[in-house]
């Protein structure tokens, strides 16, 4: 489907990568593996993720961005415009691990780039929306952040369109992609 991305993005939607080390919960559906099919509407709210504990690497006080991008924007086979930003969520902490061995990424109070759903237009084939969690570097809130990236209180439509991937993974200092999955939508 259309064009390579940054290495993090390619490793993510690797037919390598099950998706099993992240979690996308939304009130009516649950993506446990990536290629979950999920209607528009089913994905639509603001979703909670939760990482496995497997996949964490530091301190339960460390901190993880988590990154959400739609891969397809405006047609897989024409996508231009794309990747899109669909949300920027900074200041995460692992909580407390369930049976499953997965623990909620709790404590940012508001995503830094508000999470929109899903929106492909009618005559196209699915969208693939990718979540990917790094470690946040130590020191690096989620103010500064904003400053790198040169964001203002709220973030319009530009910024998040033909989103830079790799610049934005440098700007922060991010390293390899904890955990990541993603989900099909089409209108």
């Amino acid at each position: 489907m259309g064009k390579p991305f940054t290495p993090s993005i390619d490793q993510t939607v690797s037919p390598a990568n099950d998706g099993t080390t992240l979690r996308v919960a939304f009130p009516q559906a649950k993506v446990t593996k990536a290629a979950t099919n999920l209607t528009t509407e089913e994905a639509k709210p603001t979703p909670t993720l939760s990482i496995a504990v497997a996949a964490l690497k530091s301190t339960p006080s460390t901190k993880h961005v988590v990154v959400c991008l739609d891969l397809d924007a405006p047609f897989p086979s024409l996508n231009f415009m794309s990747p899109i930003l669909h949300g920027l969520h900074t200041d995460l902490i692992a909580g407390a691990a369930d049976g499953d061995g997965f623990a909620p990424l709790e404590g940012g109070i508001e995503w830094t780039v508000p999470y929109v759903g899903p929106g492909p237009p009618k005559p196209s084939s699915p969208h693939r929306y990718i979540f990917m969690v790094f470690e946040q570097p130590e020191g690096l809130g989620t103010a500064e952040i904003k400053s790198r990236l040169g964001f203002g209180e709220e973030v319009g439509i530009w910024p998040r369109i033909r989103w830079e991937e790799e610049t934005f993974e440098k700007k922060l200092g991010l390293g390899k992609v904890l955990a990541a999955t993603y989900y099909l939508t089409r209108a």
